[in-house]
């Protein structure tokens, strides 16, 4: 009688434990990393009315620019979109608190083993396509397949983004190996290397000016993750990957192209959006597809769709005869 009565008391504590514990995993799905709401957390301490500002005085200028392309200088473009980085800057620094690393960051859907004991299989291995692109790119830039401008610090800018490519690929996979802050690090220093070094070629194939501007725009992009590593503030970083992303458009549009077929900066661009669209819904995305795939894996595939678009454009573009 007496065991019987502590086995059952026994077996009901153990239920109510297995029940809160389920409860507890679905509330830490429902606030779950890489969602809208994640995102929202994160950032809903950015202040709207400044960034809209800046954003509506570069489209109004940019459209002057556009309809009376004689009255606007290249040295005004150049002066424009100094004060809008400037801008940014100040902004981030004087509107924006620091913007602390998500704690739930690393929580990602897919988290499945799925082949040759390789942890989180689907966004480990969904990194091979950096890799790949970055090689292909190198080799057909080594058989001169791609063109150019006739100078070889540009030559040597674009190989450096190519390596940049792969090294994408080697520091994602690192870090999706065994997701942390630490491991993290690694993920985003080639990707800063990336978009510091393209910045540095669209200002020069645009403004005729800006190679000379790559190291130093390099080294901000290696500072911006240390200073995140050492603060935990992610503005710098942020400002690195968003800058060239968000003036793209007014890039292509301010400044004449010394090359055709510039569509596919477009193109990219597009699939960069993409790419942080599935990133944010990655659990949403992993759930509508039957737990098969997750927003994560799209994210890093259409990135990857993203820098094809970069090779193709090298590939089929020709010089415009001024």
């Amino acid at each position: 009688g007496i065991g019987m009565k502590k086995r059952r008391e026994k077996m009901m504590k153990t239920e109510v434990e297995v029940g809160m514990s389920r409860l507890g995993s679905e509330a830490g799905e429902i606030k779950g990393a890489h969602t809208p709401g994640m995102v929202f957390r994160q950032f809903r301490q950015f202040p709207i009315t400044p960034l809209v500002c800046i954003f509506a005085s570069l489209c109004a200028f940019s459209l002057y620019a556009y309809a009376y392309p004689h009255a606007v200088t290249t040295a005004n473009k150049v002066t424009m979109m100094a004060g809008v980085c400037v801008a940014l800057i100040i902004y981030l620094y004087i509107a924006v608190p620091p913007v602390p690393q998500d704690k739930e960051y690393h929580n990602f859907a897919d988290q499945r083993c799925l082949c040759c004991k390789v942890p989180n299989t689907f966004d480990v291995l969904s990194n091979g396509p950096f890799m790949l692109i970055g090689m292909v790119s190198l080799a057909l830039q080594a058989t001169g397949h791609f063109k150019f401008e006739d100078d070889w610090h540009v030559q040597f800018a674009w190989g450096f983004l190519f390596v940049a490519e792969i090294a994408i690929g080697f520091g994602s996979g690192y870090y999706h190996w065994a997701p942390s802050n630490a491991t993290l690090a690694w993920d985003r220093l080639p990707m800063t290397l990336a978009f510091t070094s393209l910045t540095a070629i669209i200002i020069q194939e645009h403004a005729g000016t800006g190679i000379e501007l790559m190291p130093g725009l390099v080294l901000i992009g290696i500072w911006s993750v240390w200073y995140w590593t050492k603060t935990d503030d992610l503005r710098p970083y942020a400002f690195v990957q968003g800058f060239p992303m968000l003036t793209l458009p007014f890039f292509l549009l301010l400044f004449p192209a010394k090359f055709n077929e510039r569509i596919y900066y477009i193109f990219g661009l597009a699939w960069y959006a993409f790419a942080r669209v599935t990133e944010i819904n990655d659990r949403e995305i992993f759930k509508l597809t039957g737990e098969r795939v997750s927003g994560h894996t799209l994210k890093h595939l259409a990135a990857a769709a993203a820098l094809a678009m970069i090779t193709r454009m090298l590939a089929v573009r020709e010089r415009i005869l001024s």
